[in-house]
This record gives structure tokens, sequence and C-alpha cells, in this order.
């Protein structure tokens, strides 16, 4: 049955595991939250980022912001676009380097940033917080604010999306989906690259391993974000594909990064395979159009809400800036699910994001 013309289960799947994600982690914190009370926050180190609320009125203040993406990472652009507003609709000013999508570019920002006469540092998206401690202690020295950008930072609060839980999700949905039994593979970019990458892959692995039907393919090596990713996740498709030549003898394929799930329906549809379904995660515009025009067999996919991430970061850069109380937590966004029927909504939504996003960050060099 072609994918496509099984929209009732699939949407009764995703919402069965957007529910279950729900009960497991997120109505956990909120329930913590509540029980707490606002007093009592600070002695807890997780929060929803419904508690973050807009910075108060107050002086104008300069906030750091390194532009570090390149041309597969319209998510972070998106959120860095939100980052950027938020700060100017608080009145504040942005201070910005651009720099290339990897770690040491992206410290290289952050430092050249401290110089810039700022008052508040943001700090994101690759680099985890023992690889930037120095850093923040060197902002904290010259009393300048860190605030982490989907990455913790040390002593500072940050605003992430839930990685497990996104995990645990779109997992739920691909064992469902498959009746617990099978072969997978799953591809993302290098372990080491972008820590999230590899805390879902070994997620799926470990919702497996308990399943004796069910059985995972060593992990696909996507590279770096500076090459033509979805060429790379063609040919790792067209290798895989080599090495399981028989119809159904792959129940699925999890791609954790859209490039690579563009390549790989281009190396099913070059090799005439309809038999393997994809599951992806993060959304483009590319990814998007291709799905809306039902040219990748892709059942599901979630995504992060990065421009809500951004915004919320950008808030907390103000209000640390301006000296509000702010606790040194990580306040959690939810996950977003889209099924097949849901793509061209959402190609609709990310044009109209991306168009301004574009807009606004080639004022700030990005």
């Amino acid at each position: 049955m072609n994918i496509f013309d099984d929209g009732k289960r699939i949407a009764r799947l995703a919402q069965e595991a957007a529910e279950y994600t729900d009960f497991s982690r997120r109505s956990l914190l909120k329930g913590i939250g509540g029980a707490l009370g606002g007093a009592a926050l600070a002695g807890i180190t997780t929060a929803s980022a419904e508690d973050v609320t807009p910075p108060k009125p107050g002086k104008k203040v300069r906030i750091g912001v390194p532009l570090t993406y390149g041309p597969f990472n319209q998510p972070w652009r998106r959120g860095c676009w939100q980052i950027v507003k938020a700060v100017l609709d608080a009145g504040g000013e942005v201070v910005s380097v651009r720099g290339e999508p990897t770690k040491a570019s992206e410290q290289s920002a952050e430092r050249a940033l401290l110089d810039r006469g700022i008052d508040a540092l943001v700090m994101g998206i690759y680099s985890q917080e023992s690889e930037t401690a120095y850093i923040a202690d060197e902002a904290h020295k010259r009393g300048i604010k860190t605030v982490g950008f989907t990455i913790p930072v040390k002593d500072s609060p940050a605003v992430m999306d839930d990685v497990w839980g996104t995990a645990t999700t779109l997992g739920y949905f691909v064992q469902n989906y498959t009746g617990r039994q099978g072969t997978f593979a799953q591809t993302a970019e290098q372990r080491g690259y972008f820590t999230p990458f590899d805390m879902e892959v070994d997620m799926f692995e470990l919702m497996c391993k308990y399943e004796p039907r069910m059985k995972v393919l060593p992990f696909i090596d996507g590279g770096q974000g500076t090459t033509d990713e979805i060429s790379v996740g063609r040919k790792n498709m067209l290798s895989l594909l080599q090495a399981h030549p028989e119809p159904k003898s792959l129940a699925g394929f999890i791609s954790w990064w859209w490039p690579f799930t563009l390549g790989a329906g281009q190396a099913l549809k070059q090799m005439g395979r309809d038999d393997v379904p994809l599951f992806n995660h993060y959304l483009s515009t590319q990814f998007l159009e291709a799905w809306a025009a039902k040219q990748v067999p892709v059942v599901f996919s979630c995504d992060s809400p990065f421009p809500e991430i951004g915004r919320k970061t950008g808030e907390l850069a103000v209000k640390l800036a301006r000296g509000e109380e702010v606790p040194n937590i990580v306040y959690r966004i939810p996950v977003i699910t889209k099924t097949p029927d849901q793509a061209e909504a959402a190609l609709a939504e990310l044009k109209s994001w991306d168009e301004q996003a574009i807009a606004l960050l080639k004022q700030f060099g990005g």
C-alpha cells in the first residue's frame, strides 16, 4: 500500500505517539513546576518554556548573537531570527558575528563577541556545556550574562528542545507503525558533531533493544554540515539498498536530519524501490516541497520549534542583561509532529518564516 493512502492510520498513530510523550515528559515537567510553585522554581533544574515571560522595560542593552548556521541549517536560522527579533522588540541592540556551522567556528564567534561591549551573550547550538565552560567563565568575569540556545551553558539558564522526547515520539511511532518487527537503519551527521543527533540515535536503538523482532543496523555516518548533505544521503541510501536488495528487507529508514531524508528518497526513486518507509526529523522548505508533492515516502516527521526556542532565548538574554532575576535552569520546548496530510500547510508556514528570517538577519550579516 502507498503510504499516502494510509492517512487515517498514520494520523492515529501520530496522535498516540505525541500523547505518549506528552504524558511521560512534558506533563511531568509542568506538574513539578505547579507542585513546587514559583518561589521554589530555582531549586529544580528544568521547567516548561511557558514559564519564560517577556522582559520588563528598562535600559537599552547589547546582546551578542553568533550566527553560525549554514545552507542546510534552516531550523537554526529560524531560531536566530526570533532571538534577534525578541531583542529588538524589547528595545535592545543586537551585536552579531557570522560563522560556520561547526563547534570551532561557534566558539570563535562567541569569544569575539566578548570584546564587543555586550551585556549578555547567547551561546549555542553545537558546543556542549563542558566545551564552552571557559567562555562562560570569561564572560562572567567581565560581567557579561550568558544564556544557552538549545544547549546547556555553565551557570546559566537555557532554552532547549526536548531531545529525548523527540526520540521517544518518533521511536514510538516507528514501533507501532511497523508492528515492532523488521530491520531498521538510522542516519544523522557524524558522531560528536551535533550531540542531540547522537542522543536520538542511541535512544531509538535502546527502544528496539528489548523488542526481539526488531533489528537496528549499525549507524550510517552522514558527515558534517559543511558538505552537500543531500548528495551524501543519496549515496548512503544507494549503498544500503545494494546491501539489502530484497523487497521488504528493510522495515524502515530513520533520518534525523532532513537533507539525508531527501537524499534517501532520491535513491529509492533511482532504484525503483517503494518498499522502504522513511521517518524524518527537522523540517525545511525543500523537504516539505518534496513531501507535499508526494515525491518522498515519508510516513512521519518530528520537528523542533526553533522560532519559539529563539524567542524565549532572546527574552531571557534581555532579562539577564537588565538585571532581572532568572534561575539557572533549562526551559524545555515541546516536540512538533507532522504527518503527510499536514505537509502543505507546514510548507506555507515555513516559507513565510524563512522569508522574514532572511530579510531580518541579512541586516546583521546573516
